[in-house]
C-alpha cells in the first residue's frame, strides 16, 4: 500500500497535468447557463435556407471552423464549445422560436452571430427577458445598435460608416453630380437612404431618383427603369441576393451599365456567382481584410475552413463568422473557469481594442459610454470588383472617435 505523503504526491501532479492541460480546476457546473463540466452551449438562429442561405451557411461554417481551432487546442479553461444552430429563413417570426428552443430547451450560455436587424431584434425581444446576451449580432443597421440595448452586442461596422464613406468617395473621387437611390423597404435598407440623404446635403445635393421594394421581391423591374430613367451617374444599392440579381439583371435588359455602390455582404463570392459577368461597375464595402490577400490570421483561418467544408468557397460571409466567434471566445476566457452570463456581460463590456487579427480592432463598452457602445467596430474598407474579384481601393475609412 503507497505511503500517505507518497498518494498526496502522486494527486497533486496529477491534478497540476489537469490545471497544465487546460482542465477545470474542479467540477463547476451551471446547467440552466449552459456550462458544463466538460462543455459551453452556445446557438444561433441563421437563414440556412431561403434566398439569403448562402450568407446563413457561410457564417455558420465560420463559426463552427474558429471553434473547432479553440476545441482542438483544449477548449476554453478546459471546456469544448457545443455550437448549435437553427434556421430561420431570415424571418423574425423563426428567429424567435428558435431563441425559444435555444434558451428553454438547450440552455445555451448565449447566442452569437445571429444575421440581420429584424429577426435579431424579434428573437432579442424574447431572449433579453431570459437574460441571455446575444454576441456578435450581424447586422449594419444602425437601428440594431442605436439606442445600446443592455444584452446585444453589434457586428460589423454600422451604416452610418458605410453609406456616408460611398457617398464621399462618389462625390469626391469619382466627381459624381447625380447619385440614385435603391433600397429595401424596412428597418435595414430604410435607414441607409436617410443616410445618404444627410450626406448628400453636407456636399449640397440631394437623391435625384429613390426607389424601395418589399423584402424578398420576385419583381423589381419598374423600379429598375425609373433609376435608369433619372440617368444617375451612381446607384446605391441595399439590396442582398436574389433582390441585388434582380437589380442588375433589369439593368442589363435596359442596356444601362450603372456604376454602383452594394451594401455590405455583397463582397461574396456566392453572390459573384449568382452575379456573373455584369457589365455594371460594383463598389462594396469590407468590414475585413481582403480574403484574396496577405493577413496571415485569414490565410490560415481559411486553410482551416476548406479542409472542414472543401465544398465552400472562401468569403468575407464567413470571416464575418469568425469574427463573432473570435470575441465570443476572448469574452469566455475572460470570464473565467466559472461563467455565466452576468460574468460574460461584464467580460464583454470590458472589451477594450480587442485584436480579432483579420480588421479593425473589436471595442465594446458599458451601454451608458456612448452611442456605438453596443457596436464593437464602426471602418469600412471600400473595394472594387475586378476580374470576378474584390480588390481593396485603401485603408479603412472611420469617422467615428469613441
Amino acid at each position: 500500500m503507497p505511503h500517505p505523503t507518497t498518494r498526496r504526491t502522486l494527486l497533486a501532479a496529477a491534478s497540476a497535468l489537469l490545471f497544465a492541460a487546460g482542465a477545470p480546476a474542479f467540477a463547476y457546473e451551471n446547467k440552466a447557463e449552459g456550462v458544463l463540466t466538460k462543455e459551453i452551449v452556445l446557438g444561433s438562429s441563421q437563414p440556412m435556407s431561403g434566398t439569403l442561405a448562402y450568407m446563413g451557411k457561410a457564417v455558420d461554417e465560420g463559426i463552427r471552423t474558429y471553434f473547432d481551432m479553440v476545441n482542438e487546442q483544449g477548449g476554453i479553461h478546459g471546456r469544448k464549445i457545443k455550437f448549435i444552430t437553427y434556421d430561420d429563413e431570415l424571418k423574425p417570426a423563426k428567429s424567435v422560436a428558435n431563441a425559444k428552443l435555444l434558451v428553454e430547451r438547450d440552455n445555451v450560455l448565449a447566442m452569437i452571430g445571429n444575421i440581420g436587424h429584424a429577426t435579431n431584434m424579434s428573437a432579442y425581444e424574447y431572449s433579453s427577458t431570459r437574460k441571455v446576451p446575444t454576441i456578435g449580432a450581424l447586422s449594419i443597421s444602425d437601428l440594431t445598435s442605436s439606442p445600446p440595448r443592455d444584452l446585444l452586442y453589434v457586428l460589423p461596422s454600422p451604416q452610418s460608416t458605410e453609406t456616408a464613406a460611398y457617398i464621399d468617395y462618389a462625390v469626391n473621387t469619382l466627381k459624381a453630380k447625380k447619385i440614385a437611390m435603391l433600397y429595401q423597404n424596412d428597418g435595414w435598407g430604410k435607414p441607409a437612404y436617410d443616410i445618404a440623404v444627410k450626406q448628400l446635403d453636407k456636399h449640397g445635393l440631394k437623391v435625384v431618383e429613390a426607389q424601395s421594394f418589399e423584402r424578398f421581391a420576385t419583381d423589381i423591374t419598374s423600379q429598375v427603369f425609373k433609376l435608369k430613367q433619372a440617368e444617375p451617374d451612381v446607384v446605391v444599392v441595399y439590396a442582398l441576393g436574389q433582390e441585388a440579381v434582380l437589380f442588375f439583371r433589369g439593368a442589363e435588359k435596359l442596356g444601362w451599365k450603372p456604376t454602383v455602390f452594394g451594401a455590405g455582404g455583397l463582397n461574396d463570392p456566392k453572390f459573384v456567382e449568382l452575379l456573373g459577368k455584369s457589365p455594371a461597375k460594383l463598389y462594396v464595402a469590407s468590414y475585413y481584410d481582403a480574403v484574396e490577400g496577405d493577413n496571415p490570421a485569414i490565410k490560415d483561418f481559411f486553410t482551416r475552413y476548406t479542409k472542414l467544408y472543401p465544398k465552400s468557397a472562401p468569403s468575407s460571409t464567413a470571416l464575418m463568422g469568425y469574427s463573432a466567434a473570435a470575441v465570443t471566445v476572448e469574452a469566455l476566457k475572460r470570464a473565467g473557469s466559472e461563467p455565466d452570463r452576468a460574468k460574460l456581460v461584464a467580460a464583454m463590456d470590458g472589451l477594450n481594442g480587442f485584436d480579432q487579427k483579420i480588421g479593425p480592432k473589436i471595442t465594446f463598452q458599458p451601454v451608458g459610454a456612448g452611442p456605438y457602445s453596443r457596436r464593437g467596430q464602426t471602418g469600412i474598407a471600400l473595394m472594387e470588383l475586378k476580374d470576378q474579384k474584390f480588390a481593396p481601393l485603401g485603408g479603412y475609412i472611420d469617422p467615428v472617435k469613441r
